[in-house]
């Protein structure tokens, strides 16, 4: 399975910018987030604040990572997105 390797450029607001040129699978070098797309695509996302959202998480569910809101210009093009795993292995 390849993966290109992109960074994204950063904007204000926290927000991060990926131009992805062609059809494939890119990863971000910063977040780790891996974009498939169908075709050339733009597209921008943000950690969100789980303080805003964690009253929507029901039990036995909790919160357990990060929360990113992703935009895609033309949606239809990006057709997968793989979040990065973490796993606290303390107490």
């Amino acid at each position: 399975d390849q993966k290109e390797q992109v960074t994204p450029r950063r904007l204000s607001g926290g927000q991060h910018v990926l131009q992805l040129d062609a059809e494939g699978t890119y990863q971000c070098s910063l977040t780790g987030l891996i974009f498939e797309v169908t075709r050339a695509a733009k597209i921008t996302y943000s950690l969100l604040s789980w303080s805003k959202y964690a009253n929507l998480v029901e039990k036995p569910w909790i919160v357990g990572g990060p929360l990113f809101d992703v935009r895609c210009d033309s949606g239809p093009a990006l057709t997968s997105i793989q979040f990065p795993h973490s796993l606290c292995l303390g107490g």
